[in-house]
């Protein structure tokens, strides 16, 4: 029996809740978004970063995890400003690309089935929220001066407590360091050191 492969917006779609479970899971990418790595609109990038590995994946005939690999390793260096060191971004391409071989040969059921062996995990990134601020005119000088959150939507990211379930540890580590150093009298500045 042949093997029907689906459309490419069938597979986008299968393949982007795939991503968004990965990444959910990612803790090195939670880490630089709830540290401000990525300024802060730190969650707007992640999504950006879940649209464009979609589309990269599907839409490139001969993609593998090696040039996965790479452009995951440039996206986390330029977006975040973080290097990963703990081999998840390798872990992370190889998974993605078994997943999505398994979508191009239309095996959805193995796919759902090795998703929900992960366990639950929390899905602090995900389509719908996308943080929205509003600029303001500064020279106004009315009651506009105070910001308006009206077109904010968002869910808070909790800072603490697990990521996920899955007993990989390459997800669950990172390699980041923050520091702390007093600068002034009851001022502390963070900074964020790369591991070369």
């Amino acid at each position: 029996m042949a093997i029907v492969p689906p459309s490419l917006a069938q597979l986008q779609a299968q393949f982007k809740e795939v991503v968004e479970n990965v990444f959910n899971r990612w803790t090195a990418l939670r880490l630089a978004v709830e540290h401000g790595m990525g300024g802060s609109l730190g969650v707007n990038t992640a999504l950006e970063i879940i649209d464009y590995i979609t589309c990269f994946c599907t839409e490139n005939k001969k993609v593998d995890s090696h040039d996965l690999r790479e452009v995951l390793e440039e996206i986390m260096d330029q977006e975040f400003e973080t290097i990963c060191e703990d081999e998840s971004i390798d872990e992370i391409s190889d998974i993605l690309m078994r997943h999505l071989s398994l979508l191009k040969e239309n095996k959805v059921d193995q796919i759902k089935a090795e998703l929900s062996r992960l366990g639950p995990c929390e899905n602090w990134i995900k389509s719908g929220n996308r943080i929205k601020m509003q600029h303001l005119d500064d020279s106004s000088g009315t009651e506009d001066d105070e910001m308006d959150y009206q077109d904010q939507d968002m869910e808070s990211v909790p800072t603490t407590g697990a990521v996920g379930t899955s007993t990989t540890p390459s997800i669950h580590g990172s390699t980041s360091d923050f520091l702390e150093e007093d600068t002034e009298p009851g001022w502390t500045q963070v900074c964020h050191r790369r591991r070369k």
